[in-house]
C-alpha cells in the first residue's frame, strides 16, 4: 500500500510491524495448543466402558494333527530266540486298501521248518516211551493179580498137600511103631527093628512140622512181601508212565508251538484298512528300518498300521496354563487346514494327566496331550492333516460382562471403579468365569454402568478396605492367562530374601 502523498513508509517500520504480527500469532497459537493438549490429556484418562449383557464364551484354540481314531497295529508274533530277526520274503505294497483276511507279509520260516523236523522225531520217541511205560504198568497190574489169584494159591495148595501127606505118614509110622512095640514085647522082633520104627515116627513128625512151617512162611512172609513188591512195581511203572505222558505232551506242545510259529510267518489283515508301513526313524529323521523284502523283523515289532478312516480324531497339545479348562466331554469345533473352511463338530475324549516330554527348544513349556473325536464323516479328511481345534470350555447366556482390565484384585476380593456424578465409586464384585477378554459379573454392577478401563490410575481418588500385610502383594486376576503372562511366568526369576544392602537402601529411602 502506497500513501496518498506518494511516499513509501520507511523500510524499518514495515519490518517492525511484521515481527509484531508474527509474535502475536505465535502467542495465540501457543495458547490454543496448550488448551487443546490439556483437554486431550484429561479426556485420555477417562477411558470408560459401558457395562452390557452378552453371551459369554470361554474357548481355547489349539492346532493338532488328524489321525484315525481306530488304528490297528500289525505286529510280528514270531519268536526270534537265537537270531536277531526273520527276513521278509514277500510284502504287500503300501497304500493298498485290504480286507480282513487279505495277505500282508510272509517271513522266512526255513529255520523253523528244520526245527519242526527235529522236534517231530523227539515227539515220536516220546510217544514210544509212553507206550512202553504203559505196557510195563499194565504188566505190573497183571503180575499182582497173577500172584494173588494164581501163584500164591498154587503154592499154598502144594504145601497143604505136603502137610496132608506128612500127617498120613506120621499116623502110619505111629501105628507101625505101636505094633512093633507089641511084637517086641512078645519077642517076635528085635530091638534094632523097633528103633527103626521109632525113627520113622520121628521122621514123619519132622516132615509134618517142616510142611506146616513152610505154609506159615508162605502166608505170613512170602505173600505180604510179594504183594508189596508187586505194588511197588505198579507205583513205579505208573509214575514212569505218567512222566512219559507228560514229556510227550510237552514235546507235542513244543511241536504245535513251532507249527503255530510257522503259520504266523504269514501275516494276514485282521480288519479292513489302508496299509501303512511302520518305518522307524531315528532322532535326525532318517529312516532307520524300512519295510521291504530282505529286512529283518524283530519279535513283537510293529510292521503295519491299518487306520480306520471312517472314524477320525485330532491329537493336540494344550499348554499347561490352559489344560485345567479342557475336560473330557466338552464340545469342540474342528477346522481342517486346506479344506475351504470346512467345520466339523467334535468332542474332547481324553486329556493326559502327564506332560509330554520336552525338548531343548521348549525346555520350560509343559504341554499335555488331548484327543478330540470328530462326530461327522468327511471324505476329504486324511491322517496327518493339520487342523485348528476350538474347545468350548464354558458358556453363559445373556451375562453381565466387563473387560478383564477393569477388574481390580484387592486381597481375596475384586473391585471395579464406577463413574457416577463425576466421581469414582469402588464397587465390590462377585465374579464368575473369565476368558482373556471379559469377566462374567454375578453381582456388583448393573447394565449401563460406566467402569474405568484403567482403574489403577484412580486408586488415590478412592478408599478401599485395608488389607493385612500378608495380602498386600501378589494380587492377580484368576482365569486363563494370556500368552505374554505364560511366558513371563516361565521366565520370571524366583523371589529371594532381600540382602543386607537392599534392606539398607529401603531404609534410606
Amino acid at each position: 500500500m502506497v500513501p496518498s502523498n506518494g511516499q513509501r513508509p520507511p523500510r524499518g517500520l514495515v519490518q517492525i510491524l511484521l515481527v509484531a504480527v508474527l509474535a502475536i500469532a505465535a502467542i495465540a497459537g501457543g495458547v490454543l495448543w496448550y488448551r487443546s493438549t490439556t483437554t486431550n490429556d484429561e479426556a485420555s484418562h477417562l477411558v470408560l466402558h459401558e457395562v452390557e449383557r452378552d453371551d459369554f464364551e470361554l474357548s481355547i484354540t489349539e492346532r493338532g494333527e488328524l489321525e484315525a481314531a481306530g488304528v490297528t497295529e500289525v505286529r510280528s508274533e514270531v519268536k526270534t530266540q537265537n537270531q536277531p530277526g526273520l527276513a521278509i520274503l514277500r510284502v504287500v505294497e503300501e497304500g493298498v486298501h485290504v480286507k480282513a483276511g487279505d495277505f500282508l507279509l510272509e517271513l522266512d520260516s526255513s529255520a523253523l521248518d528244520a526245527e519242526r523236523t527235529t522236534q517231530q522225531n523227539v515227539v515220536n520217541l516220546a510217544e514210544a516211551t509212553v507206550v512202553e511205560t504203559r505196557n510195563l504198568y499194565e504188566t505190573a497190574l497183571i503180575a499182582k493179580e497173577e500172584y494173588i489169584q494164581g501163584t500164591y494159591i498154587q503154592e499154598r495148595t502144594t504145601i497143604e498137600g505136603e502137610i496132608f501127606v506128612a500127617e498120613e505118614n506120621l499116623n502110619r509110622a505111629r501105628e507101625y511103631y505101636q505094633f512093633s512095640q507089641k511084637l517086641a514085647a512078645k519077642g517076635h522082633i528085635n530091638e534094632l527093628q523097633l528103633e527103626a520104627d521109632k525113627f520113622a515116627v520121628e521122621k514123619s513128625e519132622k516132615e509134618l512140622e517142616a510142611a506146616k512151617t513152610k505154609l506159615h512162611v508162605l502166608d505170613d512172609y512170602t505173600r505180604p512181601k510179594m504183594i508189596k513188591q508187586l505194588d511197588s512195581d505198579i507205583v513205579i511203572t505208573e509214575a514212569k508212565w505218567g512222566s512219559a505222558k507228560k514229556s510227550y505232551e510237552l514235546e507235542l506242545e513244543t511241536l504245535q508251538e513251532i507249527e503255530d510259529q510257522i503259520a504266523k510267518c504269514t501275516i494276514y489283515a485282521p480288519k479292513d484298512g489302508v496299509v501303512i508301513y511302520n518305518n522307524d526313524r531315528d532322532r535326525h529323521g532318517n529312516e532307520d528300518w524300512i519295510v521291504e523284502e530282505g529286512a529283518e523283523v524283530r519279535e513283537r515289532q510293529v510292521i503295519f498300521r491299518l487306520p480306520d478312516s471312517s472314524a477320525m480324531r485330532v491329537e493336540l497339545k494344550v499348554n499347561e496354563a490352559l489344560v485345567q479348562y479342557v475336560k473330557a466331554g466338552l464340545p469342540a469345533t474342528v477346522r481342517p487346514i486346506g479344506t475351504d473352511g470346512l467345520e466339523l463338530h467334535g468332542q474332547v475324549t481324553s486329556v493326559s494327566r502327564y506332560a509330554e516330554p520336552g525338548n531343548w527348544r521348549k525346555a520350560d513349556v509343559k504341554e499335555y496331550k488331548a484327543y478330540v473325536s470328530i462326530e461327522e464323516e468327511s471324505d476329504g479328511l486324511r491322517s496327518g492333516m493339520t487342523a485348528s481345534v476350538t474347545v468350548k470350555c464354558d458358556f453363559v447366556a445373556d451375562a453381565i460382562q466387563i473387560p478383564v482390565q477393569s477388574v481390580l484384585p484387592h486381597g481375596d476380593d475384586f473391585y471395579c471403579l464406577v463413574r457416577k456424578a463425576g466421581k469414582w465409586t469402588p464397587q465390590k464384585l462377585k465374579v464368575g468365569p473369565t476368558n482373556t477378554e471379559f469377566f462374567v459379573i454375578e453381582q456388583g454392577v448393573d447394565e449401563g454402568d460406566l467402569v474405568a478401563m484403567n482403574p489403577r490410575q484412580y486408586l488415590a481418588s478412592v478408599e478401599l478396605p485395608e488389607l493385612p500385610p500378608t495380602k498386600q502383594k501378589g494380587n492377580r486376576l484368576p482365569g486363563p492367562p494370556t500368552t505374554e503372562e505364560s511366558v513371563a511366568d516361565s521366565t520370571e526369576p524366583a523371589q529371594t530374601t532381600p540382602t543386607a544392602a537392599t534392606k539398607e537402601d529401603q531404609t534410606a529411602t
